[in-house]
């Protein structure tokens, strides 16, 4: 596989847009990975233009990603985006070894069964996860994928607003995976909660193979606006409490920690109902390691509240690690932050 001397991932999310540039060259400031990260940086999507992971602006949007480019000093025009859970179709099956063609040919079956509208409108694909055995016999793990040819042409005309080249469109689990993964062992497997604005993707993943993928219609806005009401907050808009709790630390304000405690509750559920299942899938008993990625990863407190609801230790993803590092002047946010936008350049360097 040619590696691209570099490449832009672009994560459109409902609250904001973030971007990461990486280099393919192998160079002083390249990290482990023989890669290095040029620049990182976001800006807020603007209001109106996505509805539940569907972009119904693309120009709109590529302004918004025009400038932040521009401002970001990005130099590569190559680009890669994903679609999230709320608009993809994604099931893992276990087929017999079968030759590349016939596996496809099985997803197409596996496609139609679940759509709820004709598969003439989708485009789907199918990636293979590893093999498995099952009652003796060897079986092939594939992750099935399909998104509406509409959603995807409207991310693709979305980029092209922006001046850019679309060079792979992909689901966001495949990127995470790929982000938080990279510089661990191959055979470990590694917990992703991926705290997006509006919704919550659990992943479990098995080297960089994704095992478990859920998302849950639970995200950083909702977290929030819960603990404001809790907090004699309420009305407060969930940006703003994001920003006062940052300011304010681990340490306050009183009621902090009782506050996202409860307002997890109900997430925390799912993350176990998630392990659980994997547990009984594969006969594996918990993760090596888990962590938090997404914009709600710089909520104060979340990695020691997940640490104790779990029982198991939880810290922030760093899709930097084996990059050098993350560049400077990346913005106030945490690096777990850009784990959708750090993966899908990845992928864009080795495509």
């Amino acid at each position: 596989m040619a590696r691209h001397s570099g490449a832009l991932g672009v994560d459109i999310g409902s609250a904001a847009i973030k971007i990461v540039e990486i280099s393919g060259d192998a160079n002083g400031t390249a990290g482990r990975s023989g890669m290095a990260v040029r620049a990182a940086a976001s800006t807020p999507t603007p209001a109106g233009t996505m509805e539940e992971g569907r972009i119904t602006d693309p120009q709109a949007i590529g302004r918004a990603l025009r400038e932040l480019v521009q401002r970001a000093g990005i130099r590569t025009r190559r680009a890669v985006a994903a679609v999230n859970g709320q608009v993809a179709l994604m099931r893992e099956v276990r087929m017999p070894p079968l030759p590349p063609e016939e596996i496809r040919q099985a997803a197409r079956f596996e496609v139609e069964r679940y759509l709820p509208y004709p598969i003439a409108e989708v485009t789907f694909d199918s990636v293979v996860l590893g093999e498995s055995r099952d009652n003796g016999n060897s079986r092939t793990d594939v992750l099935v994928v399909a998104a509406r040819t509409d959603v995807l042409h409207q991310h693709a005309a979305a980029l092209q607003a922006a001046g850019l080249e679309p060079a792979v469109l992909e689901v966001e689990p495949l990127a995470v995976a790929r982000a938080v993964t990279s510089h661990a062992p191959s055979e470990h497997v590694t917990a992703c909660i991926h705290l997006g604005s509006s919704v919550t993707m659990i992943l479990v993943a098995e080297g960089e193979a994704p095992r478990v993928i859920r998302t849950v219609a639970f995200g950083a806005t909702q977290l929030l606006e819960t603990m404001a009401s809790q907090l004699d907050a309420a009305g407060e808009a969930p940006s703003a409490l994001l920003t006062r709790l940052a300011a304010a630390g681990e340490g306050g304000p009183p009621g902090l920690r009782e506050a996202l405690d409860d307002s997890l509750a109900s997430l925390v559920t799912e993350i176990r109902r998630s392990l659980e299942y994997y547990g009984g899938r594969y006969r594996a008993v918990v993760p090596d390691r888990v962590v938090v990625t997404g914009g709600g990863a710089a909520l104060p407190g979340i990695t020691a509240s997940l640490t104790t609801a779990l029982d198991m230790p939880v810290t922030l993803g760093d899709p930097f690690a084996d990059l050098g590092g993350p560049p400077d002047g990346g913005g106030p946010e945490p690096g777990a932050a850009y784990a959708v936008a750090a993966g899908l350049a990845r992928r864009g360097v080795d495509e």
